[in-house]
C-alpha cells in the first residue's frame, strides 16, 4: 500500500510543479510525469487487488480439501 500512496503523492507533486512551470515545455513534461505516476498507481492498485483475490482463492482451496465434503 505504501508504494501506491507514494505514486499518488509523486503525481500530485508533479501537477503542483506544473502549475508553477516556467515554460510550456516544462509544464507539459511535468504533466506527462504526473500521468506516468498515476498509471503506476493504477497498476499497483490492480496488482494488490489480484494478490488479494489469489490469497482468498488459496485460502478457500486449502480450507476445503474434500471438494465440499468438509461441511458434511
Amino acid at each position: 500500500m505504501k508504494q501506491l500512496e507514494e505514486y499518488a503523492e509523486q503525481a500530485h507533486d508533479c501537477r503542483d510543479e506544473a502549475a508553477n512551470a516556467k515554460s510550456d515545455k516544462e509544464r507539459e513534461l511535468l504533466l506527462q510525469m504526473a500521468e506516468r505516476w498515476e498509471e503506476l498507481a493504477r497498476q499497483r492498485a490492480a496488482h494488490l487487488h489480484l494478490e488479494n483475490v489469489l490469497a482468498e482463492l488459496l485460502r478457500d482451496r486449502n480450507g476445503n480439501h474434500n471438494g465440499g465434503a468438509a461441511a458434511v
